[in-house]
């Protein structure tokens, strides 16, 4: 599996976790619990407890399935729960009037 290395430009803190993008959604990154357990045992006992969302000092994290799912905490503490459901295009975003749906002639 190739790991990623990401370097915040104000602290340097480096994360070269294995954590993964997710494709259809704003600023989440997955992981699966057994990759979680060895990364933050005690985080990952508190979801597999039950815990909807747990946060350290940097992130927020969500079970869900297999996969622990993380957001920045920032984002978590201003918009909720429903910050794991961001999508990557804009909520208003409007289809083009001359785009047509697949197999319309």
């Amino acid at each position: 599996m190739k790991h990623t290395m990401k370097v915040c430009p104000k602290c340097g803190f480096v994360d070269t976790s294995m954590w993964r993008q997710n494709r259809w959604r704003t600023n989440v990154e997955f992981l699966s619990i057994n990759e979680f357990e060895l990364e933050k045992p005690e985080l990952a006992k508190l979801l597999k407890e039950g815990h909807a969302v747990v946060c350290d000092e940097l992130y927020a994290y969500r079970l869900s399935g297999i996969y622990v799912e993380k957001i920045w905490v920032k984002t978590y503490e201003q918009v909720g729960k429903q910050a794991f459901h961001i999508p990557r295009e804009h909520f208003n975003h409007k289809q083009d009037p001359h785009q047509k749906r697949f197999g319309e002639g």
